[in-house]
């Protein structure tokens, strides 16, 4: 009886944590519920399974107790901070980053499969597409307006979520079709490669549509790096070629995006968050303010470097962040924090098994360059980001063949 509920339990988890990977792409309400479940069933399943007992420590062990350490950190500047105006709301951001080193410390059940997570970014993302195209547009008024990409920014604003979660969910699973299809091709039925081709196409084309220039940048940079990597691989000397060719198929490709006007370039305004932001860290560069004494500084100090538009836009906001991992960590935590966050966006390369290193090398690629622009382990992107790391770490791998693992 026992075997029975913990077999339903285990079914239970692995059914929310697809449910949470598929409805990640949207707002908080929407994956809310899957949240609840997945952690709920988890901690259920933690305890009945007693998962502390089978524990042998591994260098994925380590990754996931300096991940915890970084969560923790917070805590610890507490008492020596001088405000706790923004301590809950920071927390709170980030608490999911503890959650999913618990997860992974202790580890998934072995239901779960590489290939599942894998199918349900990409299925999600053509879905989240096609609900847009057909659903909210119309497919007619997509094809016929010459302001197709605006109709379609405001659509996804309003039913998705903001370009740079939607992007980066996009980029996700073109890593994804390509990982399976390198993979599997020789061995999977041609009508299956086909819609993976599909698919790629598909994901490809609306990040080319879309405002968001970063998740652009990085989809590029993608496909470049997949081009070079299968040619070269195949034939070397033509491979080298197409390497010392990437700068100018960069440019060439960046230079068509819409958002890539010099005028535009010049007037973003992450580059007077980053100025506020670099300025809150030369005061004390070497251990930082902690996280509510930092907020605190930053928006002392952006109130002098932004422009009286910005002031304006931004007056009703409740909290402005300066949109950079790297710098927003160095002003709570210093040179210290700094090194921790640098070790766990890089470290899983190191850490994943051989068949899917190349796969986290561009996980890890995608998250460092999100990390330019966006707060990704404390901010918005946590959730996808602790999705990642039981991806890239934790799961049965059985995409390639076994005695390639």
């Amino acid at each position: 009886m026992k075997q029975r509920i913990l077999l339903v339990i285990n079914y239970i988890n692995l059914f929310s944590a697809l449910l949470l990977t598929a409805s990640s792409v949207y707002y908080y309400p929407v994956y809310k519920f899957g949240l609840y479940l997945f952690f709920l069933s988890y901690f259920v399943e933690l305890f009945l399974e007693k998962k502390w007992l089978a524990i042998k420590l591994e260098k994925k062990h380590y990754y996931f107790v300096a991940l915890s350490i970084f969560f923790l950190l917070a805590f610890l500047y507490i008492p020596f901070e001088e405000t706790s105006k923004y301590t809950v709301r920071l927390i709170e951001k980030r608490a999911l980053l503890f959650g999913f080193a618990l997860v992974g410390f202790f580890g998934v059940n072995k239901k779960y499969k590489l290939n599942f997570f894998l199918n349900t970014f990409i299925i999600s993302s053509i879905v989240a597409i096609i609900y847009l195209l057909f659903f909210r547009i119309g497919i007619a008024e997509y094809i016929s307006n010459p302001l197709r990409s605006e109709v379609f920014k405001i659509a996804r604003m309003e039913y998705v979520n903001s370009h740079m979660v939607f992007n980066f969910y996009l980029n996700i699973s073109l890593i994804s079709c390509w990982y399976i299809l390198t993979r599997t091709w020789s061995r999977t039925i041609w009508w299956k490669n086909y819609m993976y081709i599909g698919a790629l196409t598909l994901i490809i084309s609306m990040l080319s549509l879309s405002e968001g220039r970063s998740g652009f940048l990085v989809g590029i940079l993608l496909i470049l790096c997949f081009l070079f990597y299968e040619i070269w691989k195949r034939r070397k000397v033509v491979g080298i070629i197409i390497g010392l060719a990437m700068p100018l198929l960069f440019l060439a490709a960046v230079s068509q995006h819409q958002r890539m006007d010099l005028e535009l370039i010049k007037n973003e305004p992450r580059f007077f968050l980053w100025e506020s932001a670099i300025s809150v860290i030369k005061e004390n560069p070497l251990l930082g303010n902690g996280i509510s004494d930092a907020q605190v500084k930053f928006d002392l100090a952006r109130s002098k470097f932004q422009t009286e538009e910005y002031r304006l836009s931004w007056k009703d906001s409740k909290h402005l962040d300066s949109h950079n991992q790297f710098l927003q960590t160095t002003m709570e935590f210093g040179i210290f924090g700094l090194l921790l966050l640098l070790f766990l966006l890089i470290y899983p390369i190191f850490v994943a098994d051989f068949g899917r290193k190349l796969f986290t090398f561009f996980i890890v690629l995608l998250c460092g360059f999100q990390s330019f622009f966006d707060m990704f382990l404390t901010g918005p992107f946590a959730l996808l980001f602790g999705l990642l790391l039981l991806v890239s770490l934790t799961l049965e791998n059985n995409i390639v063949r076994p005695n390639r693992k």
